[in-house]
């Protein structure tokens, strides 16, 4: 039999462990009904021409575009995105970093969960003599 203090700590163990369950299911719950998304980043885009008289030569670029940098496999690219599908591919880019945010809230909570059960192997690990 474990002594109290071991005891209490197995037990504040068990609590955390429990509570990181709790936390996971509703990271979970989040990302069973998503939205649309589209892999990428929307960003401004300010660019110059070639017109050697123009007013972007004199610091006043064209622009905002918009943008959407991609990157897949350490790959990246960037797209420039239609005025009429601006509204649309920012509410689906927003719902692919939410999505992808909640993904590593799940992943952090599962290394802490482990790192706590690990603890409680340590408890009852015992050497055969």
């Amino acid at each position: 039999m474990k002594d109290k203090k071991s005891r209490e700590k197995l037990s504040r163990i068990r609590q955390k462990i429990y509570q990181l369950r709790k936390r996971r299911e509703v990271y979970i719950e989040r990302l069973l009904h998503p939205r649309p998304m589209i892999i990428g980043s929307l960003y401004e885009v300010y660019k110059t021409c070639s017109k050697e008289n123009c007013c972007c030569k004199k610091g006043k670029r064209h622009g905002p575009f918009f943008a959407l940098s991609i990157s897949v496999e350490a790959k990246r690219s960037v797209k420039i995105v239609r005025k009429n599908d601006l509204t649309a591919v920012r509410e689906k880019a927003l719902a692919y970093q939410s999505f992808q945010k909640g993904l590593a809230k799940i992943r952090k909570t599962d290394k802490e969960i482990v790192i706590l059960l690990e603890q409680i192997k340590k408890e009852f690990l015992e050497q055969y003599r």
